[in-house]
């Protein structure tokens, strides 16, 4: 009987210590389970929070939206860092030929940060070009950059520039009579057809920023949708940046003409789109800017600004997609549009004025800590 009553007390005692440890679990159950609720629901909340955390008050787009508009055209274009190297001596040869187009001292001083601008976009953009070839394009996105930052002050010779070009007379500013002087310099640069298209759409943008200047904009219904890319390409100077791409020295007219002009178009769309894409951001951050593209796109097709980015962000693959394959069968060539496809993209994303490594663009961020790198 003792011995039964030993056994069954064992029991009781096993029992007992079988039903506290299984509380014990479930407790540390109970606490694994609310501690992972309470992870999920604050991410969730700040993945909502996020989502719905606007470019401003007033815009229409949050910030996650526009982030994944960006990183997924980068994405879906392969994009990736371009190959290019710091040149110091770049600036002192810019200013050089400045003078030498005959900018005097003083305003080529003035103009200092236009140079900068330029010369951080020739070697973003054409990094694989010659170092006489990226001095013409700098010195070309000057004279484009500073009649931009001036042109209220210089409209009368603005609105003159082609009569006097046309009638051999002198312009009234000093700036416009170098870009006269450089513009005829061009064709042993980029051939003659080259440089006619260069200088045919130097015409259109000078006579498209009096137009931007002196009218309050278009009236645009329904039905006007070409003249948004119409006139992008003009106040873009798509053709001449295209052009710029395929310079006699590695492209001659004579022999490569025929393979790359039917890729203008959709260089210089490329061009507008980008532009368009990246500047977006900031247009939305300035609320006094004038309408944009984006804006205007999305009026114009009674869409939202949302689904206005997510049509101009296809529409970029689209034409990236189009000039490889238009170029593919020429590998270097290739090779090349490819590094200025990359640099001009990389080109928006390390400039402060679009203020993308404000967002969560990875790109963009690193792009930022390059060009630190290289002042």
């Amino acid at each position: 009987m003792g011995f039964i009553r030993e056994k069954l007390s064992l029991a009781k005692s096993g029992d007992n210590s079988g039903v506290g440890i299984l509380f014990l679990l479930f407790n540390v159950l109970a606490f694994l389970f609310m501690a992972v609720c309470a992870s999920l629901f604050k991410s969730a909340t700040h993945s909502r929070g996020r989502s719905s955390e606007r470019i401003t008050p007033q815009s229409t787009v949050s910030k996650k939206d526009y982030e994944d508009i960006v990183n997924g055209l980068l994405r879906d274009i392969s994009f990736q860092r371009p190959k290019f190297h710091s040149d110091v001596g770049l600036k002192a040869r810019v200013e050089n030929l400045l003078q030498s187009y005959g900018l005097s001292r003083n305003f080529i001083t003035d103009i200092g940060p236009c140079i900068k601008t330029a010369i951080k976009y020739a070697s973003c953009t054409y990094p694989y070009a010659s170092p006489a070839v990226r001095e013409a394009i700098a010195v070309y996105t000057t004279h484009i950059v500073a009649i931009d930052d001036i042109t209220s002050d210089i409209l009368p010779d603005l609105e003159d520039y082609s009569a006097r070009l046309v009638l051999g007379q002198l312009h009234g500013h000093e700036l416009l009579c170098s870009f006269t002087k450089f513009l005829g310099d061009q064709s042993r640069l980029f051939g003659k057809f080259g440089a006619d298209m260069i200088i045919k759409g130097t015409l259109e943008y000078i006579s498209s920023a009096v137009i931007e200047q002196s009218q309050d904009g278009a009236h645009l219904s329904p039905d006007a949708s070409e003249f948004l890319v119409y006139f992008r390409a003009k106040t873009g100077i798509a053709d001449p940046f295209a052009f710029m791409c395929f310079p006699e020295d590695m492209n001659p007219e004579e022999r490569d003409l025929t393979k790359y002009i039917s890729a203008i178009p959709n260089i210089g769309l490329f061009l507008g789109y980008v532009n368009d894409l990246l500047s977006f951001y900031k247009e939305e951050l300035k609320e006094d800017d004038c309408p944009g593209f984006v804006q205007n796109y999305a009026k114009v097709h009674g869409s939202t600004s949302l689904q206005a980015l997510r049509q101009l962000r296809h529409a970029t693959i689209k034409e990236v997609r189009n000039i490889r394959s238009i170029l593919a069968d020429d590998a270097p060539t290739t090779e090349r549009i490819n590094q200025f496809i990359y640099g001009y993209i990389f080109y928006h994303l390390s400039a402060g004025r679009y203020r993308l490594a404000e967002l969560n663009i990875p790109a963009a961020l690193e792009a930022k800590g390059c060009f630190q790198e290289l002042k």
